[in-house]
């Protein structure tokens, strides 16, 4: 999905039960798409209609620090890389951001009514999210080569089929999910927060001109105004792997620019878009 382009369109009050199907569209994996701002044109068309339901993505079993727990974060990863060959990167080098959630404000798409409880003039994205980092996605089978899926356009078809298992067991249609998500008792969703970790990678290079540390957000930088993360080193190389990264877009505690809402909360947000009326 790429940026949007065009004229300034003005919605209605939302579409929120015209026509019988919902339209879930990906909120893109390039966070910011490089704008360096959530408003500064970087939303994803045609997610960012408001006519459309838009979808960001999460990482999923992000360890807690307590005991065996895991939990989801924004997706968005950064990385750098520690050495290369067997020979130690001095200093590291920072390939920052390497794929995350879309979201932001649309500059064409003035705010439909039911995102009146969130910043900002223009439409909003995305509205709820799902399973969408590589890193931490579905294992694929190709050829005999196992690898892995992500992206947004992996979260939005799991978005589909909860949506229509909603739908099934509500036996009518309801139209557009985005207005309706919005409105979801406590319990539908599940708000996905920042998170941190004592663990973060740090480290000290020893070379001719002495000792040089690098704290953990020096390893993890660019970091804009994300200041909560969870930092890792793969086993295969020896790198510094982030999540919870997502360019200049940042999670928050409510709706945000990386995750929207949250995520569908299983059985109980099927319950809860059943019982709507």
């Amino acid at each position: 999905m790429g940026q949007e382009h065009g004229r300034g369109i003005q919605p209605g009050a939302g579409n929120s039960r015209s026509g019988r199907f919902d339209r879930e569209f990906s909120s893109g994996d390039s966070g910011d798409y490089g704008t360096g701002a959530p408003n500064a044109g970087g939303a994803s068309c045609p997610a960012c209609s408001p006519y459309a339901t838009s979808i960001g993505g999460t990482s999923l079993g992000i360890p807690t620090g307590s005991g065996s727990a895991t939990t989801q974060v924004g997706w968005g990863n950064n990385i750098t890389y520690m050495a290369f060959s067997g020979i130690i990167n001095d200093p590291p080098f920072s390939n920052g951001f390497i794929g995350g959630s879309g979201g932001g404000e649309s500059t064409f798409f003035a705010k439909p009514s039911w995102q009146k409880a969130i910043p900002g003039k223009g439409r909003q994205q995305p509205d709820i999210s799902g399973p969408a980092d590589s890193f931490t996605g579905a294992l694929l089978v190709l050829n005999g080569q196992v690898g892995a899926i992500g992206g947004t356009s992996w979260a939005s078809p799991v978005f589909s089929a909860i949506w229509s298992l909603a739908l099934e067991k509500a036996g009518h249609a309801l139209g557009q999910a985005a207005p309706l998500i919005a409105t979801l008792p406590p319990g539908a969703v599940t708000d996905i927060i920042p998170i941190d970790s004592v663990t973060n990678p740090a480290g000290i290079i020893f070379d001719s001109n002495g000792s040089t540390y690098y704290s953990p957000t020096a390893l993890a930088a660019p970091l804009f105004s994300t200041a909560q993360f969870y930092g890792a080193i793969p086993l295969i190389n020896p790198d510094d792997l982030t999540f919870g990264t997502d360019s200049s877009l940042t999670v928050t505690k409510g709706w945000d620019n990386v995750t929207g809402w949250g995520v569908p909360a299983g059985a109980s947000f099927i319950k809860a878009v059943a019982a709507l009326k």
